[in-house]
């Protein structure tokens, strides 16, 4: 499954990983003019980020100039606008651009254009399509892989992260409620455990990708680059809850400790609204909807599969080693019994948000089928569908067996399964955070 979402990227072209693609400028790439221009617009395909974007304009004789206090048309939030210095000489000048939409990704290019003598005849394109060779927002082939392997690291380890509050708050109380038994206290032990591991996986993603756009964006310094744009509220978010999970879920390993938990579930809060934070949600013309629904829908997947894997890994683990005398495979059967509920429901606003997101994603519909954008999401949806057979088999067929301790066995195979093909789902959602929209 793996092989299939590796080759199903490299079979995408580079070029459309590269965000804020640039559409059309005035000046127009290889146009003549009579006089230098007084401003510089850039179009892209999504709105740029002013603090990660800038414009740079090579002179005849060499010098460049860098232009500052760049604006967003008010007409149209994908332009760019600069003033340009009183330049008044002839000859070849280029316009040296760099931009980021709100997911980080930076993509850059070069314009030519010239000015001539008055007595030459002009021949201008203001305002043009760019051609594809001035485009040069292309990605490297291993910055591109890396990208998409922090993210995908990023959604697993938010997944884990939830998954641990999740088991611990929605399975574990109902399973023994009042708390204090061996099995609660070595299943919580074992779960911070477990939270520790993801709370850091989230941390080294988000190092990645700082590390990531950092290269792509030399510079820009790094204050601007986390405090003045939506992506680097985003990492904020993203390092400061993986920091507060890190250190909720030491003190919840040393001890019980409600506090150590309440903080470890406001870790979550942050944890799943820093993805959508630098998402195509973002992106869109009602962000309050998107933004939102992509929320509910991170939340949902980390409680149906993050409390999935916290069961295999912790739970049946913890029941198995727990010397009383319930039985293992009771003890299982009374997590998979407070678990279905939830995972039936978690489904249900997956899809819900997952419809919401594609019709503000994919216009016109017909972009499902006729885009890399629109392929990839249905081969995500393939996956999806076979996710959710795989969750009706284990809840129809497997779950009855629970009651006795030979079943144990069968329903962590099972349910691995489960987990493998949400794993490649996160992958093809780390691809198509990646790719420019319809």
């Amino acid at each position: 499954m793996s092989a299939l979402v590796a080759s199903a990227f490299l079979a995408l072209p580079l070029s459309l990983f590269a965000h804020a693609k640039l559409v059309r400028s005035d000046p127009a790439a290889g146009s003549s003019l009579r006089e230098a221009p007084s401003r510089i617009k850039l179009v892209f395909t999504e709105k740029p980020e002013l603090s990660l974007s800038s414009i740079r304009l090579v002179t005849p004789s060499g010098d460049t100039v860098r232009l500052t206090d760049l604006i967003l048309d008010s007409a149209d939030a994908h332009s760019v606008i600069g003033e340009t210095p009183g330049a008044s000489e002839t000859g070849e000048y280029q316009i040296l651009w760099r931009a980021a939409a709100s997911d980080g990704h930076a993509s850059h290019g070069v314009i030519a254009f010239s000015v001539i003598a008055p007595a030459v005849k002009a021949v201008t394109a203001t305002d043009a399509a760019i051609p594809a060779d001035h485009d040069s927002g292309t990605i490297a082939v291993a910055g591109a892989i890396g990208a998409i392997l922090a993210r995908w690291l990023s959604f697993v380890s938010i997944f884990g992260v939830i998954g641990v509050v999740g088991f611990r708050s929605l399975i574990l109380r109902k399973v023994s409620p009042k708390g204090g038994d061996l099995f609660s206290q070595l299943a919580t032990t074992n779960a911070a455990t477990f939270g520790i591991v993801t709370a850091t996986g989230v941390l080294l993603a988000a190092m990645l990708k700082l590390n990531r756009e950092s290269a792509d964006m030399p510079d820009v310094p790094l204050g601007r680059m986390l405090f003045d744009s939506l992506w680097g509220l985003s990492l904020l978010l993203q390092i400061a809850g993986a920091l507060t999970a890190l250190i909720a879920f030491y003190y919840a390993h040393k001890s019980p400790n409600k506090n150590a938990w309440f903080a470890a579930t406001l870790s979550c809060v942050a944890l799943a609204i820093s993805p959508s934070l630098s998402s195509h949600a973002s992106s869109t013309p009602q962000p309050f909807v998107t933004v939102v629904a992509d929320v509910i829908h991170i939340v949902a997947g980390s409680l149906w599969l993050g409390s999935l894997a916290v069961i295999m890994v912790v739970g049946v683990s913890a029941a198995l080693k727990t010397p009383d005398s319930i039985r293992p495979g009771s003890r299982v059967a009374s997590m998979i019994n407070a678990f279905s509920p939830i995972a039936l429901t978690c489904g249900g606003l997956i899809v819900f948000t997952g419809v919401i997101a594609s019709l503000y994603h994919l216009k016109p519909l017909s972009a499902l089928w006729t885009t890399p954008y629109g392929a990839a999401l249905l081969f995500k949806l393939v996956f999806i569908m076979i996710l959710f057979a795989a969750g009706a088999w284990n809840w129809r067929r497997m779950k009855p067996r629970l009651t006795g301790d030979d079943a144990i066995s069968p329903m962590r195979s099972s349910a691995t399964l489960e987990l493998l093909l949400a794993a490649v789902v996160l992958g093809v959602t780390a691809i198509l955070v990646a790719l420019e929209l319809p």
